[in-house]
Order: C-alpha cells, then sequence, then structure tokens
C-alpha cells in the first residue's frame, strides 16, 4: 500500500553551466555546395579537403573531387570541419511525464499539469511517443544548437510506457517531423499508483506474465483462424495485442534501467520472456557491471543524466566519520573520484567492448554537448563518442541508411564547425537539418563577463536567475501542500534550503539558462527519500516537478519574493 506523501515534496533543480544558444537565419530548404571542408564522413574516416553538396534536403555528394553545380549556394568553410548531425537516441524532451516507479530518476520528460489532468497511465504500450510529443521551440532550437538534428523519444516511468518514436528537429510543426514510428516497444521496472504492481518485485512478474499472455493471446487466435468450429473464441485483451510484436520478437524491446541492481535485473528479464532483441536504456552504473553487459552482446544506451554521487552503488557503505567542524574534506575528495568515475562510465564500457550509444536521458538541450565534451575529457575516444551519437544510435533507431555519416543519397543532417566538436573551445557555427540551414549565434554575455558558452562567468549569469526566496505550492494528488525555497550560489553551482511545515532539507545543484536542478533527500521515520527537482523559471515564476522516489512526481509552481515578486511566507513551521 502506497505511503502518504509528507508536506516536503517541493524543490528547485539548477545547474549554472551551459550558457545556451540562440538560433537565426533559418531557411527553406535549398542547395548548398559546403567547399574546402575537412569532412568526418563517419567514425575514422576524414577527408581532409573535400566539398559536400546538399540537395533538396538529401546529400547529392561528397569528395575531394566534386564540381560545384550550377544554381547552388556555395560556403566556402575553410578552417572548419563538416560532422555528421547528432542523433539523441533516447530523449524525454516534451514527453509527459509518467508516474515513476521506485528508481532514483525522475520523469522529467514534461509537464503534465499543462496538459491538463494527471499523469498518463502506467500501461499503455500501444501510445506511440510521437503521439504525445509536444516541445516548446526553444527548446528544439537549443537542441539543434548542441548539435542535434535527430531525436529518439522515450518514455521514463511506467511499466508500459508506450513505443519509442524517431523525429528530425526541422522548424516544422507537421507531420513530416516524424522519421519512424514505432521504433521499439518499451518496459520500465515502474510502479502502478494503488494497485496492483505496486513493488519492484511484483514489476517484474507483471511484465513476464504479460508477456506470457501476449504470446498465449497470439496462439489462440492464430488456432481459431485454422479451425473456428473447434476451438474456442479467443477474447481480446488490448494490452496484450499491443505486446505481441515485441512479444514475437518482431519489434525491438527497449528496457530502463539505471543502476547495477536494475541493469541485472534487466538481463535476467530479457531471458525470462523470451527477448533477444532488447536495449538497456540508461545504465548509468554501467562501468559497474561491463563484463555481464559484454556478455550479452546487446547494445546500451547511456544515459548522460548523471546521479546523485550519495546514490550511487556501495557509497551508503562506505565507513567515513564526518568532522565535528569544518570541511568534510575526506567526503569532498571521495565525491570527487565518484563523479569522475561516473563521467567515465562510457569510457569504461568502450574499453570493455560494450556497444553503446549516448542519450540525454533527461538532460536539458543546453546541457546535452556540455556532457558529452565531460565523457571524452573522462577518456572517451573522440571517434567512440561520434560513434556513439551518429552510426550506432541511427542504427538503434532503424535509420542506419538514411543518417550518422556524411554519405551520398543520406538526409543532409550537418554540422559546421569551427575546431572540435568535442572540445570546449570548438564552436558549432551552422546546423543542417535535411536542407535545412540554421545558424548558431552565442548569446552575448552579461556586461562585465567573458565568453558566451560556460565557464565562471556565464555560471554567475544562471544563478543570478534563480537565486533569492521562492514560496509557492505542490500538487500531490489534489493536496496543495506549501513550500519555501531559498536559492543560494554554491561553488559553480547552486544550493538551496526547503522548507514546508513538516520540516527542511538542504538541495544541490546546477542551472542551465532558465533550467535548474536540484537533488538531495529527505529523511521520514521510514527511511531516506532521493529528491529530484526539475523546473523553469520564467522571471519571478518557476514552473517544474519534484521527483520522490516511488511516489512519483508531482508539479508545483513558486514565485521569488521581494521586489519584482509576490510571493510571502505564510505559513508554520518555515525554513529551519
Amino acid at each position: 500500500m502506497r505511503r502518504s506523501i509528507p508536506l516536503w515534496t517541493a524543490v528547485l533543480a539548477t545547474t549554472w553551466a551551459a550558457a545556451a544558444n540562440a538560433q537565426t537565419d533559418i531557411d527553406v530548404p535549398r542547395n548548398y555546395a559546403l567547399t574546402n571542408a575537412r569532412v568526418v564522413v563517419a567514425p575514422g574516416r576524414v577527408l581532409e579537403r573535400a566539398t559536400v553538396v546538399v540537395r533538396n534536403g538529401r546529400i547529392d555528394a561528397v569528395g575531394d573531387r566534386v564540381q560545384v553545380p550550377a544554381g547552388v549556394i556555395t560556403m566556402d568553410v575553410s578552417g572548419m570541419t563538416v560532422y555528421p548531425g547528432l542523433v539523441d537516441v533516447a530523449s524525454r524532451l516534451g514527453l509527459p511525464a509518467i508516474q515513476t516507479g521506485g528508481g532514483r530518476r525522475g520523469g522529467g520528460g514534461g509537464d503534465d499539469a499543462a496538459r491538463g489532468g494527471g499523469p498518463p497511465p502506467e500501461v499503455n504500450p500501444g501510445r506511440a511517443a510521437v503521439d504525445v510529443f509536444s516541445p516548446a521551440d526553444d527548446d528544439i532550437a537549443a537542441l539543434r544548437a548542441a548539435g542535434v538534428t535527430t531525436l529518439g523519444l522515450a518514455f521514463d516511468g511506467g511499466i508500459f510506457p508506450g513505443r519509442v518514436s524517431a523525429v528530425s528537429v526541422r522548424a516544422d510543426d507537421s507531420g513530416k517531423l516524424v522519421l519512424r514510428s514505432p521504433v521499439a516497444q518499451q518496459i520500465v521496472l515502474g510502479r502502478k499508483r494503488g494497485a496492483y504492481p505496486s513493488t519492484l518485485m511484483g514489476a517484474l512478474a507483471y511484465i513476464e506474465q504479460s508477456f506470457a499472455d501476449a504470446r498465449w493471446d497470439a496462439q489462440a487466435a492464430a488456432a481459431f483462424e485454422r479451425n473456428p468450429a473447434a476451438t474456442q473464441r479467443p477474447e481480446y485483451d488490448p494490452e496484450h495485442r499491443e505486446l505481441q510484436p515485441a512479444a514475437a520478437g518482431s519489434m525491438p524491446v527497449w528496457i530502463n534501467a539505471s543502476t547495477m541492481a536494475d541493469v541485472k535485473r534487466v538481463i535476467q528479464l530479457a531471458q525470462n520472456i523470451g527477448v533477444t532483441n532488447y536495449v538497456i536504456v540508461g545504465a548509468q552504473e554501467g562501468y559497474l557491471v561491463a563484463d555481464q553487459l559484454k556478455a550479452t552482446g546487446r547494445p546500451v544506451i547511456v544515459g548522460l543524466d548523471y546521479p546523485n554521487v550519495n546514490q550511487v552503488t556501495g557509497r551508503s557503505y562506505d565507513l567515513h566519520v564526518a568532522p565535528i567542524s569544518g570541511d568534510d574534506s575526506v567526503k569532498i575528495r571521495a565525491d570527487s573520484a565518484t563523479a569522475r568515475t561516473l563521467r567515465g562510465n562510457a569510457a569504461a564500457l568502450a574499453a570493455a567492448g560494450v556497444p553503446f550509444a549516448m542519450a540525454s536521458a533527461g538532460v536539458t538541450p543546453a546541457q546535452f554537448r556540455e556532457r558529452v565534451i565531460a565523457t571524452v575529457e573522462a577518456g572517451l575516444a573522440p571517434d567512440d563518442a561520434l560513434r556513439a551519437l551518429t552510426v550506432t544510435p541511427a542504427g538503434l533507431l532503424g535509420l542506419g541508411t538514411v543518417l550518422g555519416t556524411v554519405e551520398a543519397g543520406r538526409l543532409a543532417n550537418l554540422l559546421v564547425v569551427q575546431g572540435d566538436l568535442f572540445a570546449k573551445e570548438g564552436r558549432i557555427r551552422w546546423v543542417f537539418v535535411e536542407g535545412e540551414r540554421h545558424e548558431v549565434v552565442e548569446r552575448p554575455a552579461a556586461q562585465g563577463q567573458r565568453g558566451g558558452r560556460g565557464g565562471g562567468a556565464a555560471a554567475a549569469a544562471g544563478a543570478a536567475v534563480a537565486t533569492g526566496d521562492w514560496t509557492g505550492t505542490i500538487d500531490a494528488q489534489g493536496n496543495q501542500m506549501a513550500l519555501t525555497l531559498t536559492i543560494t550560489a554554491e561553488g559553480s553551482g547552486i544550493s538551496a534550503l526547503l522548507g514546508t511545515d513538516m520540516g527542511s532539507t538542504r538541495l544541490l545543484g546546477e542551472q542551465s539558462g532558465p533550467d535548474i536542478t536540484l537533488r538531495g533527500t529527505f529523511s521520514t521515520p521510514d527511511g531516506e527519500i532521493a529528491l529530484t527537482v526539475s523546473a523553469r523559471i520564467t522571471g519571478n515564476d518557476m514552473q517544474g516537478t519534484v521527483g520522490a522516489g516511488d511516489m512519483g512526481n508531482f508539479p508545483f509552481t513558486a514565485r521569488r519574493r521581494g521586489p519584482g515578486g509576490s510571493g510571502t511566507f505564510g505559513f508554520s513551521g518555515g525554513i529551519r
């Protein structure tokens, strides 16, 4: 039976790092010739001086002896490098938040309150992600600015939340965006709210039984069609019917798993339900089970949403006594080492020979390229990073002959980069999405600050957006709960003190443009509950969700107190 929600759940999440890019010069698809370019055709294949011709949204020709045809716009990109457009293979952007069942990941995929009604059902295997895809224009522009030209849309939360879709990141809201749907059936080790299965063990049993039932229903239907006179007419079950392609092996299965334990469970689950064509999505602790992942022979989608260092498997068993006063230097060093290990997850999988793609999986568009660069700095070879963002994800989406390389006949999804794509100093200058050209212009830094992308100045500017006192309410399934939130700059990030009439807790996080993410824990008589708060700030207003472990995700709104805001503190308890 589900515990009642304590009156503490609201938090603000922050990521200060990336200075977002703006885009201009969106053209109707035209014909181009990119001349004098260094072209990275594919990982390990480079033309040092070549021409790329784009016609009607396709790559028409690539090579060092290509003649520039008449009637095209010639762009001399001397000193720059042309890369294939990046593929974010498992994005939650623009998707509704679904009940999160007991993993440490929050929903982060969208705001259902804005769409009306509560979170969608946990079991809806036939729902196509593209049918509920509703991104903000600014987010799509930010994705293009980060070099992403294709999205795989994958749900987070629930049990059978739906099916993966693939879309193009074009400046077009029509059906032209859809590249492929469905791509795969999704499975998440979630729970049902107030009903079976409400535990992890129950969820595993439910998934196994559902696949067995789907196969049985398919066999019963086939037997009835062969001999209706002697066979009982089978009952129609829509859930089982939608699962039949996955159960029969004709549709790939993507299974979400973040922790070491969940990755092991998923490997066993795939065997139990008789699925061989599966992909593990998340695998943030994949480095702890790299040998087992290698043994499966299956690819992995590595999420770039790093877990809180205090939640990493095994950290709770570290023997450590905090000092009575002063900085806890031992814990600070241990946290830094764990953070480096998490950033090196992809490199560890590459070293073990595990095929993998990388995906945002909850990271904001403004953070995406930063996290990719961090994985390279943590030891991932640039060619492996490029493969994990182009060739491998294109194949997982069933678009391996359409995307992923700079070759004639493929969609003209291209990046023109000054410098190295996987270096902080690299600058994306133009992004082509199916031949549509988008110029990427860095937003100017605030007066007196240097740089428009990352760095301490950008951090200070970002932190100024979130800092201050906030007051608001959390909607916990119809129960309005008051909250206060005091946000301050904390080194290169931010910290927040969350208070309600049930107590207070401290959160740490980051800010990226208007988006913040905060993480921490809240102590209850039943133990520690991990909190993840994701929010967006517009002026003096804040709107987002609070993830509270197996209790789910709850929308909240808040307003800044003081000049420019009208929020007031008016409930007992407060921040202590």
